[in-house]
């Protein structure tokens, strides 16, 4: 039972993002939780209580993996989770106001001990960590070491379900008490692009087609499951299966393989923009460009790329991803910091055309189809336009 200032604090957290939302101020989604936190800070430890609570957590495919999971867990039972994606603390309480048997919730990295430590969550799905908002995360060590000091004094209740082919997500779970490590033969692309060093005690990895081993015993050689390999969608479905399974949904595991549509798994839409059919695919850091460079398929493409706080200010990363898959297509780049990936595909050797704005850009290309591979806020812009 809800104490009398957690419910009072509650009624007054969802009629303040009522307000807002008929007010034209927001979605009121993200509002009640900084309400509710700020009336009750303990909102959170109260409101997990009594249900089970899954995290999902990662540099890349937290919001589509959550979604996936959300989706098979509510077939054994009522499922609270932040549909808009916020995933820091205020996103977390937010979800929890609601009541059901299951929360499943995508929380941001850093942000990640806190919700554990506060929620006692029955399972946590730890998916990857890569180079990603430089100035906020710094570099993927950081975060490793952060993770590891959450799994190894978190609850023995708590279950850690990982990804090992990621040496900094093996590394975290190192010294858990509970772990299920899954591995799919090996790194995306034969090596993790920021996986020279062990995290573990900083000597070299010795990296082998994906596969990897430190003499201080770091591998992804053992696992407690081994599927195929595949792209990140299929990756992040099949965890997400992994997990729905171990908290009783019962998926059959080895069948898992035979999905062959696993396009739903990417940040993607389609848009028709002045009679121009554009696919437009979320990209925001090396990770997540390397993948989606793989899928380009047609020979028009465009690249948006910028640099506010959500998309990382530093754009160094740039240096860092091969473009040549794109020379011989007709490539226009734009957004704020357009002319800084142009100049990179120009001394790879790849030819473009830099245009001022978006508009410009699909204009280019007349009637037709365009793949556009866009920073984070430059997506959210053209879905929401």
């Amino acid at each position: 039972m809800k104490s009398p200032r957690l419910s009072l604090a509650i009624t007054i957290a969802q009629a303040t993002g009522a307000l807002s939302k008929a007010l034209g101020r927001g979605s009121g989604e993200t509002l009640p939780g900084r309400v509710l936190l700020a009336l009750c800070p303990n909102a959170i430890e109260l409101l997990s209580q009594s249900r089970v609570v899954i995290l999902v957590s990662g540099t890349n495919g937290k919001t589509s993996t959550t979604k996936e999971l959300v989706s098979q867990v509510r077939t054994v039972g009522t499922v609270v989770t932040s549909a808009s994606g916020s995933n820091l603390t205020r996103g977390v309480a937010g979800a929890l106001m609601q009541d059901s048997v299951f929360a499943v919730l995508e929380v941001d990295e850093l942000h990640l001990p806190a919700v554990v430590a506060a929620t006692n969550p029955a399972l946590v799905l730890l998916l990857n960590l890569t180079r990603d908002q430089l100035h906020r995360m710094h570099e993927v060590k950081r975060v490793a070491s952060r993770w590891h000091e959450m799994c190894v004094s978190a609850d023995p209740s708590t279950l850690f379900v990982a990804d090992v082919d990621d040496p900094f997500v093996n590394y975290a779970i190192t010294g858990a008490a509970s772990a299920v490590r899954v591995s799919f033969g090996g790194a995306t692309g034969g090596r993790h692009p920021d996986g020279a060093v062990c995290p573990s005690c900083g000597r070299y990895l010795d990296w082998n087609e994906g596969r990897y081993h430190c003499e201080c015993g770091l591998s992804n050689e053992y696992a407690d499951h081994r599927f195929d390999g595949g792209s990140a969608g299929y990756r992040n479905f099949v965890l997400a299966s992994v997990a729905a399974d171990l908290v009783g949904v019962h998926n059959s595991l080895s069948n898992i393989a035979l999905r062959t549509d696993y396009r739903g798994m990417e940040r993607a839409t389609e848009k028709n923009f002045a009679g121009v059919k554009a696919r437009i695919r979320l990209t925001k850091n090396p990770a997540s460009w390397t993948e989606a460079l793989a899928g380009v398929t047609g020979s028009n493409v465009i690249l948006v790329l910028n640099a506010r706080e959500v998309d990382g200010i530093d754009t160094s990363w740039i240096w860092d991803v091969s473009y040549a898959s794109l020379a011989g297509k007709k490539v226009v780049v734009t957004g704020e910091r357009g002319a800084d990936l142009a100049y990179r595909l120009h001394v790879e050797g790849v030819e473009s055309t830099l245009v001022e704005t978006f508009d410009q850009a699909i204009a280019i290309f007349g009637l037709g189809s365009v793949e556009v591979l866009a920073a984070y806020t430059a997506f959210f812009g053209l879905v929401n336009r």
